[in-house]
């Protein structure tokens, strides 16, 4: 079948016919390059032996055209704006070759013709008669790299003379008028008009047009041209990833889609760290992340695939759009489709490699050891204790920093001279994070691809290494990824296809063992309880027990190896045009194996240098987690044109089944240090297991109509069973409409020169959400072992008693309106889409009513709470081309949501859980109303006793807005909160992209800015949580820092902080305030990269197709008005605020070869 591709030129439809799926910017290039190495071959064989007859009697051009298409395999290529294919003609020729056809049918025109094997592409040639007395211009059309065009359309505007650019992009034409404009065009090319004037050379540069180039989108079971879309859908290709050089995806897709906001996951920036994924906002009080589609199958994640073999990423994000996949696409869906080779493609092979330079982007100052050891004097004193450092002790603190390298950093321990001093009596001089971390570290990617075709059949197989290793100072850490992808697609008859895809990924985690539960960010918390006076070494030369440094040398290590592997078998049957039938089956096997081995080290050396060991036991740990997943898809689809009415529809059934089994064991005493396993241990042992499953079940439809693209109409529909809930309740329908009206295909519609496309979207539907627990509706008992009592001398094993559940579990409901715009103006250089939308969560679950305590059981969940998200996102771009040679664009994206509880099960409205009218991420806090400065102010200020007994000038003075004279919470509730009041919300808002690019001569300049333009962040209180901002946050854990060295002291009365406890009464300054509150909004540089193609002239000469050289930059600089001491993006950790694995300012020098 021939589809008909149409440009919009002078308010007349151009018709440029392509074969299907060869990539419409790409084919008419390959025929005319083969054209000059092939042209003798191609015109003996097919068009030769191939026979035809003809017979018309005032027929069209157009349809002898086509009565050769149907009798033939032959595809005929022409522009109608040069082509007078209205023309009628009277033939009659029976069991002739095609050239006898052509010269016949094209006698005495201007019309030549070019036959490659089967396709013929149709020009004209120059003709000098008494209408043409103009004068000759000749060029040379090429692409924003300066590379030749192919086939370009060259026409006079106004009239039917043109030609068409040869295999260099070169043409030339005799001009009719002395007054001509030329006109080029080209499929996925902007058109460009340019007067000639007196020039008798008009040489131009075409820019892409992005806005073809995506007509096609990739949406659930299939794609839709993008102009008939009625959903919000959002679509990036494979330049993004390019663009950014980046090691997953997630790095790449962060700030480019609009509410496809992409957090840092909680590794923050380790080795192999990932991102985390939300789509438009709060969903559900559960929490929950999207689905994820690859190449038509469910994933778990995305994050394994190697960007290098994404072909495009497609973001469902309302309901109208994701309610095909039904009850796993309440949180939206991101599709992925990876790269696949082509019908009669030349074999290309494509090597890219990336080296890198990791530098941590945020690494906090630690004051020296003196200013460390006077200011916990001062919050010793101001606490009511004695200091901690004595003179003699600060003299030689004073001594070392003076000449570190001849005075001992500690003195023997007074009662035992044969031991050091206690840490807390050293006087080194250390900064932590820089004893832990190094200043930088090198990565490096390779990625290797063969791809090909014919007529049967294509291909396309892809490879990639990737290796970071990690900014550990002494005990290294590094992660590997190795990603294999395979793509086979056949098509042994017209209407039979098949495909096979084989994916397969291995990650490998290699860090020090101590790194609690995989999370080597505890080694940002350990730098945090290190005072700067602790010895790193001891006067020996031995590492300090208490520098933890011979934990990363001597301490073990952990291995954390998982591999995923996928195969998909694919097959497309198509009886009848119009009418295909799918099926498909995937098997995926994800095993994660994971071994600790804690070695027994030396915790330190006595003065006399005896080893000692440490306290702890050596043990080795080991773990394995297998899912095994199976997922099979039956669907059959019918489109058909009925004149200007086009129908499709389309039904089918998705079964899904995942098994889990996760099994842990770990084992102390190891009788052998260099064979670490369970049976060479022999002490006290542990072990368990989980064993997991779940099922879905799914019919669903798909119908679609629209009239001349002008009025569209999409219905979805899902009938989802999931094993999740009980039965009774396992089963749900869930519908959802859109429309759109391409108002700019009116007839009325007499602005299109200004205003080119204008489409009005809106659309509505509701989902299932089955992202729960596995057996939430089953009462389950709990079985232990080593209960924490000893009964007759042995810890028994153990039951726990059941929980309460309801039985009246079920599905909750994401119901979506979305209304929406997209337009583009002035020859499609500036483009606009705009989505508002409203969410609304019904039936999540939430908490029972209370129960009396005696009942000895947890109160049970309901579907009794509702949440409603509303946001927007603003996507606009412009670009343009100045003179031949340089071109830019400019591409902004805005996205904000609020999300709001409608309703929960909270009588008293308690602000410690959610409440009826909460705003998601509320900050609650005091108005502060400044430092306590004077005597005076401090007889004057409220009665703060409810937070401190005691209050000294220095300390913090808060408002009493409820002006009842004291300072308190009231009930703690939303209607009685006392002084408290909302000063904040954590929610990130007005989240942005900017993306700024330009191409000159072969070089081309991308720049990405990403931001969010509202956060507040309230920094913790109490404990070492808070250690990053407060500095001293009461007894053991404080710390100083530059950034929060500047506090109160008769002295410093314009300080910024109040002054500091060395107690727990430094939490009465440290309240939930406005004084303290951060503005966390930030603008960064995410990624910076300059390329250079070098021209394929001089690639011809050594048998290369395309050589790009860059260097790229990734977290470049950041604006913020953060303390210093805390990255945007990274502000809460599992060790607390700020506590994580630092992110990376990454230098980049790589290339790509194509061959």
């Amino acid at each position: 079948m021939v589809k008909n591709y149409y440009i919009q030129q002078d308010r007349e439809i151009c018709i440029l016919n392509l074969v299907p799926k060869i990539t419409r910017t790409m084919k008419l290039t390959c025929l005319l390059l083969c054209l000059s190495i092939s042209m003798a071959l191609a015109s003996q064989s097919y068009a030769q032996t191939t026979k035809l007859s003809v017979f018309g009697t005032e027929k069209t051009v157009a349809e002898i055209l086509e009565e050769i298409e149907q009798q033939t395999d032959f595809q005929f290529f022409y522009n109608n704006k040069i082509i007078n294919v209205n023309r009628k003609v009277s033939i009659n020729v029976q069991n002739e070759d095609v050239f006898v056809v052509l010269n016949r049918l094209f006698k005495e025109s201007n019309v030549r013709y070019k036959v490659i094997d089967k396709d013929v592409i149709l020009t004209t040639i120059d003709v000098a008669g008494s209408d043409q007395v103009g004068k000759k211009v000749s060029g040379k059309v090429t692409d924003h790299l300066g590379e030749p065009v192919i086939g370009v359309n060259v026409v006079e505007k106004g009239t039917t003379n043109g030609t068409t650019t040869d295999v260099n992009g070169s043409y030339s034409l005799m001009l009719s008028s002395d007054n001509a404009v030329l006109q080029f065009s080209y499929i996925g090319y902007t058109t460009r008009d340019i007067a000639v004037g007196s020039k008798s050379d008009v040489s131009v540069s075409l820019l892409e047009d992005s806005q073809a180039l995506e007509e096609v989108v990739v949406v659930g079971y299939g794609t839709t041209k993008k102009v008939n879309l009625t959903g919000a859908v959002a679509q990036i290709d494979n330049k993004t990833m390019e663009n950014r050089s980046v090691t997953n995806i997630g790095k790449a897709l962060q700030g480019v889609v609009g509410n496809l906001n992409m957090t840092v996951s909680g590794n923050g920036g380790a080795p192999g760290s990932t991102m985390d994924y939300n789509v438009r906002g709060t969903t559900s009080l559960s929490g929950g992340a999207p689905l994820f589609i690859v190449d038509g199958v469910p994933a778990d994640n995305i994050n394994n695939i190697n960007p290098a073999d994404v072909e495009t990423l497609t973001v469902l994000k309302d309901a109208a759009s994701a309610a095909i996949y039904g009850a796993r696409a309440a949180y939206g869906v991101i599709l992925v489709t990876t790269k696949k080779g082509a019908k009669n493609e030349k074999v290309t092979v494509s090597y890219n490699n990336v080296i890198g330079y990791n530098h941590a982007t945020c690494i906090p100052n630690q004051v020296n050891s003196l200013d460390f050891a006077n200011a916990y004097n001062i919050a010793s004193l101001n606490s009511g204790q004695s200091p901690m450092f004595s003179d003699e002790h600060i003299g030689r603190i004073k001594a070392y920093m003076a000449d570190p390298g001849h005075y001992p950093s500690n003195i023997p321990n007074p009662n035992n001279t044969d031991y050091w001093s206690y840490a807390t009596l050293d006087n080194d001089n250390v900064d932590w994070f820089r004893a832990f971390f190094k200043p930088g570290s090198w990565n490096h990617k390779h990625d290797l691809s063969v791809r090909g075709g014919t007529e049967k059949s294509n291909y396309y197989v892809g490879a990639g290494y990737y290796k970071e290793n990690g900014l550990l100072r002494y005990g290294k850490d590094r992660f590997e990824r190795f990603n294999l992808t395979s793509n086979l697609h056949f098509e042994p008859y017209k209407w039979l296809r098949g495909d096979v895809r084989v994916k397969f990924s291995r990650d490998k985690n290699n860090t020090v063992s101590e790194a609690y539960n995989g999370d080597i960010g505890n080694w940002v918390h350990l730098a945090t309880t290190r005072y700067p006076n602790w010895s790193l070494k001891d006067p020996n030369g031995h590492w300090a027990s208490t520098s933890h440094i011979y934990k990363q040398i001597d301490g073990g290590r952990t291995l954390d190896n998982t591999n995923v592997f996928s195969a998909t078998g694919a097959l497309e049957a198509e009886p009848i045009k119009g009418w295909k039938i799918n099926v498909d089956y995937t098997y995926r096997n994800t095993a994660r194996k994971e071994s600790t081995h804690d070695k027994a080290v030396i915790w330190e050396y006595t003065v006399s240098e005896v080893p000692v060991m440490a306290p702890n036991h050596d043990a080795f740990s080991t773990l394995q987690a297998q899912t095994d997943y199976s997922s099979f898809n039956a669907y059959t689809s019918y489109e058909h044109l009925f004149g200007d009415h086009f129908m499709s529809v389309m039904v089918g059934q998705q079964l899904e089944l995942s098994k889990y089994d996760y099994l842990t064991a770990m084992r102390r005493n190891l009788i052998n240090q260099d064979i670490p396993s369970l049976s060479t241990a022999i002490g006290e042992q542990t072990n368990s297991q989980t064993l997991t499953h779940w099922a879905n079940m799914g019919t669903f439809i798909r119908a679609n109509y629209n009239y001349k693209e002008k009025y569209l109409i999409e219905f979805n529909a899902r009938y989802d069973g999931s094993s999740k809930f009980q039965r009774g309740d396992r089963f749900g329908f869930f519908p959802s409409v859109s429309v759109g009206y391409n108002i700019a295909r009116e007839n009325f519609w007499t602005i299109e020169h200004i205003v080119n496309s204008l489409k009005l979207r809106a659309s509505y539907g509701s989902l299932g959400n089955q992202n729960v627990g596995d057996y939430l509706y089953l009462s389950t008992v709990n079985v232990g072992n080593n209960y924490g009592y000893l009964i007759d001398g042995v810890r028994p094993n153990y039951l726990e008693a059941p929980g309460l559940v309801s039985r009246n579990l079920t599905w909750e409901t994401v119901s979506t309106i979305d209304v929406g715009v997209d337009a583009s103006f002035l020859s499609n250089q500036l483009n606009l889409s705009f989505d508002w939308y409203r969410r609304t969560t019904t039936d999540m679950f939430g908490p029972a009513n209370a129960l009396p305590a005696v009942l000895g059981a947890s109160v049970p969940q309901e579907n009794n709470a509702d949440l409603r998200t509303s946001g927007f996102e603003l996507n606009l771009g412009w670009r343009d081309q100045i003179g031949s040679d340089f071109s830019y664009n400019v591409n902004l994206v805005l996205s904000d949501y609020v999300s709001k509880v409608i309703t929960y099960n909270n009588p008293t409205k308690i602000l410690s859980t959610y409440y009826e009218g909460q705003t998601i991420g509320e900050i609650w806090g005091y108005k502060t109303a400044g430092i306590i400065q004077t005597e005076e102010q401090l007889k004057k200020i409220s009665d703060q006793s409810y937070i401190y007994g005691n209050w000294t000038v220095g300390d913090v003075e808060y408002k009493d807005l409820n002006n009842d004279g004291k300072i308190d919470k009231g009930k703690n509730t939303k209607d009685d909160h006392g002084d408290l009041t909302v000063i904040g919300n954590t929610t990130p808002r007005f989240s942005y992209g900017i993306s700024l690019g330009a191409q000159w001569k072969g070089f081309d300049l991308n720049i990405f800015l990403q931001g969010v333009g509202k956060r507040d962040f309230c920094p913790p209180t109490g404990g070492n949580s808070g250690v990053f901002f407060w500095g001293f946050t009461g007894g053991f854990g404080s710390n100083m820092y530059e950034e929060t060295s500047d506090f109160w002291t008769p002295e410093n009365t314009s300080a910024y902080y109040p002054k500091p406890y060395n107690s727990s009464e430094v939490y009465k300054n440290q309240q939930s305030q406005t004084r303290y509150l951060q503005n966390a909004a930030y603008l960064r540089l995410k990624n910076f990269q300059l390329g250079y193609t070098i021209p394929k002239t001089i690639m011809s000469k050594i048998g290369l197709e395309r050589i790009r050289m860059f260097i790229s930059g990734e977290n470049l600089f950041t604006i913020t008005s953060l303390q210093k001491n805390f990255d945007p993006e990274l502000l809460n950790g599992s060790w607390g605020a700020g506590k994580v694995y630092p992110l990376s300012k990454t230098f980049s020098f790589g290339f790509n070869v194509d061959f």
